[in-house]
């Protein structure tokens, strides 16, 4: 697992061959942080990194100069002015001579695909190339990750220091994002449900208050210096209901399961094996709605996903969110969510936050 954004790049130019390709364009913004250490604001303009034997370049817009000459990657700089030029010439240039392109063919949009095309290149999905880099993380992005998991971890203490009934459901989220962005983040994503609209579990955040005997599913997440942490906790508005106790404790063995079968060999659906055995065997309680988890890096949800169809084979370095959850529309929803490495021996945990039954006072 190379370290840093030059060695990325070189261990990228060192699969060029085998995957027979002339180059790489990588377009996503994940990926253009991992190979330049820059991270830019899309929109309508174009960025990109290409990779290909003898270099790379980072092609950007001008008005991003100062960000783009301030990344920490050694790769060249290319900047065209928006407005003038689209990138394209510039990305041409950089091509020159090259003809099998590898795209991330999930992000690369149809005109600037159709204008490569009408280049004369040829597009080769390559996707699965850079992130088979992207995958196993190296010491410093664990480490982001676990920072990241600290600041979240220190959210919640705030968050449950001040929840009580009467709370309003949107404010709370507004609140916890507050208070992400004051720590630092870059992105923050607080994801907090109440009572039976917990059930729904991407629900949005609405205007219902906290009731007595709610349910509360708080779903924090949050990208700190690039790097994404995404942890999940559950409380009671006073003492909990017998299917509050019940579907938790259904959860939290499916969560044990679930973490303990995260070693290298094991497969992305034998994860996910572990901890739908047991939640689907409690229909009394609820019912399963999604996988055991997914990876995390620098973007939120990366592959591999901890679904029932994926073969995909966990490897040393990975890091995945655990999280099985139980859903009931007439209670709410349990999920208990935590980022996990996995180590040469095993899990780790990369969060030492409580995992318990909270119950709000």
């Amino acid at each position: 697992m190379p370290s840093g954004p030059d060695a990325r790049v070189s261990a990228l130019e060192d699969l060029l061959e085998d995957a027979g390709l002339d180059a790489i364009l990588a377009t996503k913004d994940a990926s253009i942080a991992y190979l330049s250490g820059f991270w830019g604001i899309q929109l309508e303009r174009f960025f990109g990194v290409v990779v290909r034997p003898g270099g790379a370049a980072l092609i950007a817009p001008s008005l991003d100069r100062e960000s783009v000459n301030s990344a920490s990657g050694g790769l060249d700089r290319v900047l065209y002015s928006a407005g003038v030029s689209n990138g394209l010439p510039e990305l041409f240039e950089r091509l020159n001579g090259a003809k099998r392109i590898g795209v991330e063919e999930d992000h690369l949009n149809y005109a600037r695909s159709r204008a490569l095309l009408d280049a004369g290149y040829e597009l080769v999905p390559a996707t699965d190339v850079v992130m088979r880099l992207r995958e196993a993380k190296d010491a410093e992005e664990v480490e982001g990750v676990r920072r990241a998991c600290t600041h979240i971890q220190a959210v919640y203490d705030e968050l449950w220091a001040t929840l009580a009934v009467g709370a309003i459901e949107s404010e709370v989220n507004a609140h916890a994002d507050f208070l992400l962005k004051r720590r630092g983040a870059r992105e923050a994503g607080s994801h907090i449900l109440f009572g039976r609209h917990a059930a729904d579990s991407h629900g949005s955040p609405d205007g219902r208050a906290l009731a007595a005997g709610d349910v509360v599913c708080a779903d924090i997440a949050a990208q700190f210096d690039g790097y994404w942490g995404d942890m999940t906790r559950v409380a009671t508005a006073g003492e909990p209901s017998d299917w509050a106790r019940s579907a938790w404790a259904v959860v939290k063995e499916a969560y044990d399961a679930a973490v303990a079968a995260s070693r290298p060999g094991v497969t992305a659906r034998d994860v996910d094996k572990a901890q739908r055995d047991i939640v689907g065997a409690h229909p009394e309680l609820g019912e399963v709605l999604h996988g055991a988890g997914h990876a995390i890096g620098l973007e939120i949800h990366e592959p591999p996903f901890l679904v029932p169809n994926s073969p995909a084979t966990l490897r040393e370095g990975m890091i995945f969110t655990i999280e099985p959850g139980i859903y009931n529309s007439g209670q709410g929803g349990i999920r208990l969510e935590d980022d996990v490495l996995v180590g040469p021996d095993g899990p780790v945990m990369l969060s030492d936050a409580p995992l318990e039954l909270r119950v709000l006072e």
